[in-house]
Formats: structure tokens, C-alpha cells, sequence
């Protein structure tokens, strides 16, 4: 009869308690419980995390998902307020001089940038956060709302949104001054973004003031756009985290109506669909990684201040049997 280690050059090893890994297929036999078990994988898992102090939708946000800026947005007055997570809990930062909703955001907790938006009318408004102040930065070149944002503090990136009809402009940001980049290929507003000022990512939005939602994603290299692959899921409203060739997108809107809590990940040539946010809604902040994202905010049939966080991969210890 063939063994455990003749087959796989290892013995199966003897524990007590169940021990921790991240090695997926790995079993062990737990003598307490008398049962032989393994790792089995998840794939990518939302979990709660913190709630924000402030419920809200059309916020922005950056950094990562232990170090994550949430700022701006709206329940039913334009919001100042920001907040900084730790990876468990929000606690307040400080106020945007301009409160606004429907802006956008790029760089890390300590170093953010915040851009565009809607006051009473559209803004080009750019601030910049030091980890305690934001600061007045750079205008945008045109005043705007419903864009999406990537890159640093100090090489930003701005792109789509609505002017007075749905845009394509892209600006790039030096840390002092935004100037023109190449156009998106789809004009949209209310997509998303991820990545840097020479790799960026645009994906999902809305094509016209009509109710038209895509499922285009553009790759850009610093000076043009080249059309990548689709999401599987078109929809607007959404969120993104990553980078062009790991990017994350998350909730949103589909046939401009209906919340959606749909999760794709980005691999550079094609979108994958992964399993989906706890809590489907719209118009909500993100940041992060492909591997650990942070989605906070937004709205569900109001304003909320749920917080997820996304981890992939996620293992479960499973009990093996033979029936």
C-alpha cells in the first residue's frame, strides 16, 4: 500500500492544536481531535472591519489597508471630515479646507492628495495632507466632478469625470502643478481608478449623462491611454485599488440602479470575477492592494459608515473525511 510519504516525500505531521499557515493543501493530523485536516483556499474573502465615524457616499480615499485616508463626501450636507484607519479602527484627521463630495484621491495616509469635486458647483480645488493638515495645492486645470484619481501626492493623476458633459481630460500632478495628459479613449464619469502617474488604470464609469454604464478598462502609460481588457461586471459608481497589472474593483452600480457588491481582480490582459463585498452599495472609497484592500463608505438605501476589508488569499482549516 502506497504511503502519505512515499507519494509526496514528507510525513504527515502530529499536532495538538491546529496550527497556523498559509500553505494551501498542507494536512496535518490534530490528536485532540483525533481528525486529520488541511488548508483549503479561499480565494479572496471581505471581512468587517471598523466602522468610519462618519457615514457618508461619494467620499474619496487613499493609502493602503492598514494605513488608509478617507475624506470628504456626503449624507445630506457637503462633508469636510477626515479619517485615518490603522487597519482596526477610524479615528479623525484633519478637515479638507473645502468640504465637497464626488472628488478624488491619490497617494498614502501621510502624504494625500484630494482633487476636484462639487461644492454648489464643480471645483478645481487640489489639497494636500501631511498626515495631520491638508494644505492648498495646485489647481486642477479644469474644474470637475465625478473623476477618478491615482499616483502620488507628488505625481498624481486626475482623469474622466463631468465638466459640463462627460469628460476624457486626463492632468497629471508634479506636486505643485496639474498639466495636461492624453485622453481617455471612453469619456465617463463616476469610474474608477488605481495605480500610478505612469501606469494607471481606468475601469467601469458611466459613458453619457444618459443612464449608459461600460465595462472599459484603459491602461495608461504616462502620456496615452490604450483600451485593456473588459470587466466582466459594467457598472459605475465604483471603487478600485492595485496597481495596472494587480488592480482591484469593487461595488458600485449596475444598469445605473441597483447596488451592486461585485468583486473583479485585474492581472494586466483580464478581469476575474472573485467573491463579492458583504455589504452591496455605491459610491464608496477604496484603497490598497489587490491582496489587501480597504472599501469603506458609500451608500446602500442611505449614507454608511461600513468599513470592509479584502485579503486574498484566505485559508480555512478544513476536517478531512472519506465519505
Amino acid at each position: 500500500m502506497t504511503t502519505y510519504k512515499e507519494i509526496f516525500g514528507k510525513y504527515v505531521k502530529n499536532y495538538s492544536s491546529d496550527p497556523s499557515s498559509d500553505i494551501e493543501g498542507q494536512i496535518w493530523y490534530n490528536s485532540t481531535s483525533g481528525t486529520f485536516k488541511t488548508n483549503l483556499n479561499l480565494g479572496g474573502v471581505w471581512a468587517s472591519g471598523g466602522n468610519l465615524g462618519t457615514a457618508r457616499y461619494a467620499l474619496a480615499g487613499c493609502g493602503t489597508q492598514t494605513a488608509g485616508l478617507a475624506f470628504g463626501g456626503t449624507a445630506t450636507t457637503n462633508q469636510n471630515a477626515t479619517e485615518e484607519y490603522d487597519g482596526s479602527a477610524w479615528t479623525g484627521g484633519g478637515n479638507l479646507s473645502t468640504a465637497r463630495h464626488f472628488l478624488a484621491g491619490a497617494g498614502t495616509q501621510t502624504a494625500g492628495l484630494a482633487f476636484g469635486g462639487v461644492t454648489t458647483v464643480n471645483t478645481n480645488v487640489t489639497e494636500e495632507y501631511d498626515g495631520s493638515a491638508w494644505t492648498g495645492g495646485g489647481n486642477l486645470g479644469t474644474a470637475r466632478q465625478r473623476l477618478a484619481g491615482a499616483g502620488t501626492q507628488t505625481a498624481g493623476l486626475a482623469f474622466g469625470g463631468n465638466i459640463t458633459a462627460v469628460s476624457n481630460a486626463t492632468e497629471e500632478y508634479d506636486g505643485s502643478a496639474w498639466t495636461g495628459g492624453g485622453n481617455l479613449g471612453t469619456a465617463r464619469q463616476l469610474l474608477a481608478g488605481a495605480g500610478i502617474q505612469t501606469a494607471g488604470l481606468a475601469f467601469g464609469g458611466r459613458i453619457t449623462i444618459s443612464l449608459a454604464d461600460t465595462t472599459a478598462t484603459e491602461e495608461y502609460d504616462g502620456s496615452a491611454w490604450t483600451a485593456g481588457g473588459n470587466l466582466n461586471t459594467a457598472r459605475e459608481q465604483l471603487s478600485g485599488a492595485g496597481t495596472q497589472t494587480a488592480g482591484l474593483a469593487f461595488g458600485g452600480l449596475t444598469a445605473a440602479t441597483v447596488n451592486s457588491a461585485a468583486t473583479e481582480e485585474y492581472n494586466g490582459t483580464s478581469w476575474t470575477t472573485v467573491n463579492s463585498m458583504t455589504t452591496a452599495r455605491s459610491l464608496l472609497g477604496g484603497c490598497g492592494i489587490q491582496t489587501a484592500g480597504l472599501g469603506f463608505g458609500g451608500y446602500t438605501t442611505a449614507a454608511t459608515n461600513a468599513t470592509e476589508e479584502y485579503v486574498d488569499p484566505t485559508f480555512s482549516t478544513r476536517t478531512i473525511t472519506t465519505s
